[in-house]
């Protein structure tokens, strides 16, 4: 069994420009909690911000969070590495995070910006090369 929890390995949450879709990675910013931050360069980065849940106010509602936490980020991870254990039942976390940071994306921020976005987590390109692991 393996746990993950906030802190338990490198990775930090992303931002996402809500107006344009999360299946591009270019809608991908920083996050708003460390948006005046520099970026390191030492975390890989999972979405975190911009999202929409079930809302705690009725069964038909939703609602929208612009701001998330690190907290948001351990379901997608954890919901990741579930994925991984089924293109691979016996990966080892050890696996699950050296093939997670070898598939990540780069991108740079707005028009006539020289700071990049590394190490954005790619999820598919994640699960294909477990597949070829295998």
């Amino acid at each position: 069994m393996y746990t993950v929890y906030v802190g338990s390995n490198p990775y930090f949450g992303l931002g996402r420009d809500p107006l344009k879709s999360p299946e591009d990675i270019i809608s991908f910013t920083k996050a708003d909690a460390w948006n005046k931050q520099m970026y390191g360069n030492t975390r890989i980065l999972v979405p975190m911000d911009s999202r929409c849940t079930a809302s705690p106010t009725g069964t038909e509602d939703y609602v929208f969070y612009k701001e998330g936490g690190l907290s948001w980020t351990v379901p997608y991870i954890a919901g990741l590495y579930a994925l991984t254990c089924q293109v691979k039942p016996d990966i080892t976390p050890e696996i699950f995070w050296r093939e997670a940071l070898d598939t990540t994306d780069t991108i740079s921020l707005g028009s006539g910006n020289q700071e990049e976005l590394s190490r954005i987590i790619n999820p598919t390109r994640l699960l294909e090369k477990i597949e070829k692991i295998k």
